[in-house]
């Protein structure tokens, strides 16, 4: 077992000397988002880059606003644009979340988007994976279906229970690591498998060319968060990311009491980007709101 970051521009600048320095030598980093190749990470170049200089394996990410698996097909087709030329020696993974347009779909649409962007990614010649949480998996995927693939299984708990075997399990998303400049906030790994041996030995590379750009995707429109009831301690969490993000003073959050006794809230935050979002997002999986049923989105 290796440890191993993910990252993207959300981390700003890397400072990958500091990284490797840590004793870290594996990295994922997102390549892009959605259906365009305009849609690359700003960080992405500059990251693989940096990898490759300070001796890192890196392998790559694209995060789905996908809702068909034709749309699926295309995310794929413009990952491998973006890393053309490049050779990862880590796993190049569909990141399939808790998306609005991904969640109004059934289990065997979600099913079939993950097996053709995987197909896709694997006619090209690379390694595909699938990216997505252990709840996810279970309830939200006919995981079944999908034991043919490798999993990087997200879950931030002492144990990962993916149904399905996993060569990666994000398990912090912290900066449980310790490394320095990143504070509380950096998402880490374990690796199970020894992915630049496998993917070397087999000479994985290659691309596939994406289709002329369409019209823009679900990634350009604006989402309308509705999240509780929650308790007090969560709302005042999600209150202060809402301010570092500029919400607040632009007054797109509100609360509103839930129960007499005001002890929960249900909180109103919108309309914001898909980015802002995300990020949302992701905070109230860490505080187990979206397993619960307690985050939801609409488009706008």
């Amino acid at each position: 077992m290796v440890n191993a970051i993910d990252v993207s521009k959300w981390q700003g600048v890397m400072n990958w000397a500091a990284v490797k320095n840590a004793g870290i030598s594996h990295a994922m980093i997102r390549a892009g988002y959605g259906n365009s190749i305009r849609q690359i990470d700003p960080q992405f170049k500059r990251n693989a880059a940096n990898c490759q200089l300070h001796g890192i394996y890196w392998g790559t990410y694209w995060y789905s606003y996908a809702t068909t698996p034709e749309q699926a097909r295309q995310e794929a087709r413009c990952c491998l644009q973006v890393i053309q030329g490049l050779k990862p020696a880590m796993p190049v993974a569909y990141d399939i979340e808790y998306e609005p347009g991904i969640l109004a779909l059934d289990n065997a649409t979600r099913t079939a988007m993950v097996r053709a962007f995987l197909e896709e990614v694997e006619a090209a010649g690379y390694y595909g994976i699938l990216y997505a949480s252990t709840d996810f998996i279970r309830n939200r995927l006919n995981w079944r279906e999908l034991a043919c693939y490798d999993v990087w299984a997200a879950q931030y708990a002492s144990a990962c229970t993916c149904p399905l075997p996993y060569g990666i399990w994000q398990y912090s998303s912290k900066n449980a690591l310790g490394i320095p400049g990143f504070g509380n906030a950096l998402d880490c790994n374990r690796l199970y498998k020894d992915y630049p041996a496998l993917i070397q030995k087999a000479g994985l590379n290659g691309f596939a060319a994406p289709t002329p750009d369409p019209v823009p995707d679900a990634s350009t429109r604006k989402q309308l968060l509705t999240i509780g009831p929650v308790t007090n301690g969560d709302a005042a969490d999600l209150q202060q990311l809402c301010e570092s993000l500029g919400l607040t003073g632009a007054g797109l959050y509100t609360s509103a009491w839930a129960d007499g006794d005001k002890l929960t809230q249900t909180l109103t935050i919108g309309p914001v980007s898909s980015g802002d979002a995300w990020y949302i997002m992701r905070r109230c999986a860490q505080l187990q709101l979206t397993d619960r049923g307690l985050y939801r989105s609409e488009y706008r």
